[in-house]
């Protein structure tokens, strides 16, 4: 069984040969590659070698395509943060006023900034393991979307204090949201992780979340056309756990590192895949045995119920995270699964 099929069975709550496992990892191929990260987030085939270093090296169960928010931002006018040591970040907003989002053009995907690049970095990759290794998009969701046109303070003030406008944006971006999941599906993709950062309980409430954004999550997921995934990057998920499951193509969530699985495993019911939740943050400063010790006890408390992939929580691993520790993750899999765990 390859990692196409592994991962896929375990989505479908089909039988495995052993237990899938991810590591999120876009920089750290540069890192393999010595190449500056302004150019592996800027030339798909650069981009693409550093994921082709990452299977050849470690081997995880997915390749990714570019997990780069800044690249949107940008398309809409905003400003590029690049750095020698993480993934770029927007420096500054296409504007500064919600109202203002609402004149700004939609992108074109075939054109805007650095869109056709990510379109070509997936096609690339789909040629390279199409059905043999999982090659996995990533994109916001749509509740988090309008602050990468306007910043999260402005975003947030508008949800707090004019709701009305912000209902009008959401609607406003979301033709670009669908529009953007689907070529990245029609590109080569198999799957959509979609970080939706209203859905954590460090930025929204659960009311917030469920009467504000549900909806347009609802809405959203219907127009796109794949399996998806619900990322939380990072943030508690478990408050709004119980309000996902019937989402269209709704396939996993990855839960953070703070949530407690075998909570997660109860709100979300059997039908859905939990993935994670290793910390980001901790992953370059602990041992290779933490980490296999903290593997270890994710899959024993999640795996025995089905339908979980080890994973990180949260976005791109920090490049100085010690190989010895991404391998640990790899090891803790293997042995979980050869103690007869990883089957299903």
């Amino acid at each position: 069984m390859n990692s196409y099929q592994r991962v896929m069975n375990t989505l479908s709550g089909q039988p495995v040969d052993r237990l899938p496992v991810f590591a999120v990892l876009g920089a750290y191929g540069g890192k393999l590659t010595g190449t500056d990260l302004r150019t592996l987030f800027s030339d798909a085939s650069a981009y693409v070698a550093g994921q082709k270093a990452l299977q050849k090296e470690f081997g995880f169960d997915l390749v990714l395509t570019p997990f780069d928010y800044s690249s949107i931002a940008e398309a809409f006018g905003g400003e590029v943060a690049w750095s020698a040591d993480q993934v770029p970040n927007m420096k500054r907003p296409a504007v500064r006023k919600a109202a203002d989002a609402l004149l700004l053009p939609l992108p074109d995907l075939r054109s805007a900034g650095r869109l056709p690049m990510i379109l070509e970095a997936t096609r690339q990759l789909a040629g390279l393991y199409k059905e043999q290794v999982p090659i996995i998009a990533v994109l916001p969701g749509p509740g988090i979307l309008p602050a990468l046109l306007v910043g999260i303070d402005q975003w947030m003030e508008t949800v707090l204090f004019d709701p009305e406008l912000a209902q009008r944006l959401l609607d406003y971006t979301a033709p670009f949201l669908v529009s953007w999941a689907n070529a990245m599906l029609t590109a080569g993709a198999d799957c959509l992780a979609v970080t939706e950062g209203m859905a954590t309980a460090s930025i929204a409430p659960r009311d917030m979340f469920a009467q504000q954004f549900l909806p347009h999550l609802r809405d959203t997921f219907s127009q796109i056309h794949g399996p998806k995934v619900l990322n939380s990057t990072g943030g508690c998920m478990n408050q709004v756990l119980d309000l996902l499951p019937g989402l269209d193509g709704l396939v996993g969530v990855m839960v953070g590192s703070k949530d407690d699985l075998a909570e997660s495993r109860l709100l979300v019911g059997p039908d859905l895949t939990l993935i994670g939740n290793l910390d980001n943050l901790t992953l370059p400063a602990i041992s290779a045995g933490k980490v296999y010790e903290m593997s270890m006890e994710r899959l024993r408390t999640a795996a025995p119920s089905g339908r979980f992939i080890l994973a990180n929580a949260g976005a791109d691993m920090p490049q100085a995270t010690p190989s010895e520790n991404l391998r640990a993750m790899l090891a803790a899999g293997a042995a979980y699964s050869a103690e007869g765990g990883g089957r299903s």
